[in-house]
């Protein structure tokens, strides 16, 4: 990986960091995704083999909570490329057994885990950071024991169409950050010695107004952007007055939900 895409990671788990307090009150579309993928990973909790478990961008700890509560008696490696995100969910969460939990920083794109070492590698609301989603899943699916499980959810591309309409309205750039193309991370990470399922569906969040979901985003961290595009303050006026003129009340945004899972053969 190349300085300058360390530099952005770095830029990405600081402004998260920063906004820990901010995320765990605010992100309510993540908690939610979480309830989701541990649901997925129930039907699998018989058949998991044996070993510990591996949580991908722990946040503030929606998903590693329900890991402790739902595997009472598994390893938990709970992990993100924040310190600050790693140190408020070590403060926050509830378990009675330090031997079976544990808490490191952890960048799936730079650092190398030992190949077979984990029956579950779980992820959510993170792999859309990374500068190539696919690969880093195939790279992580070499850590995974034979019939261990790799469990991700992650916003998807066709995310936010409302933002994009009022952009094409008004003759703005779209400047949110690319998401993850699901049929390519699907095929990418089929070439894999694993077996592929995916899920996906819709989620809708309101807002009083388009500038409360800007504000939103920021809040919770995730307003970095990865291609460096960004609106003038004018451009932003410009389509947050036509968005909000246009639509009269509430600001609904849909996510597009991705759940992909992958069964090491």
């Amino acid at each position: 990986m190349s300085d300058i895409n360390i530099v952005k990671h770095k830029s990405v788990a600081d402004e998260f960091g920063r906004s820990s307090i901010n995320y765990h009150q605010e992100a309510e579309i993540q908690q939610k995704v979480s309830e989701g993928l541990v649901a997925s990973l129930r039907p699998w909790k018989q058949i998991l083999p044996d070993g510990p478990f591996l949580e991908i961008g722990c946040g503030t700890g929606f998903l590693s909570q329900r890991l402790i509560s739902e595997f009472p008696t598994r390893e938990i490696n709970i992990t993100d490329a924040s310190e600050e995100m790693v140190s408020f969910a070590n403060s926050h969460l509830e378990y009675s057994d330090s031997n079976r939990v544990n808490f490191d920083v952890f960048n799936p794109e730079i650092d190398i885990l030992e190949e077979e070492s984990y029956s579950l590698i779980i992820s959510n609301f993170a792999a859309q950071w990374f500068e190539d989603t696919a690969y880093t899943m195939a790279k992580l699916s070499k850590a995974l024991k034979k019939d261990g499980l790799i469990l991700f959810s992650f916003p998807g591309n066709k995310s936010f169409p409302e933002w994009y309409q009022a952009c094409l309205e008004t003759g703005l750039p779209f400047s949110a950050n690319p998401l993850p193309d699901t049929e390519e991370v699907v095929i990418k990470l089929s070439m894999e010695d694993v077996q592929v399922d995916y899920y996906e569906n819709s989620l809708h969040q309101k807002f009083e107004s388009s500038y409360d979901f800007f504000r939103h985003i920021k809040n919770i961290g995730a307003s970095v952007s990865k291609t460096g595009k960004q609106l003038s303050a004018k451009a932003f006026r410009i389509l947050n007055e036509h968005w909000n003129d246009k639509v009269k009340g509430d600001v609904n945004i849909e996510w597009h939900i991705v759940y992909i899972a992958a069964k090491k053969n």
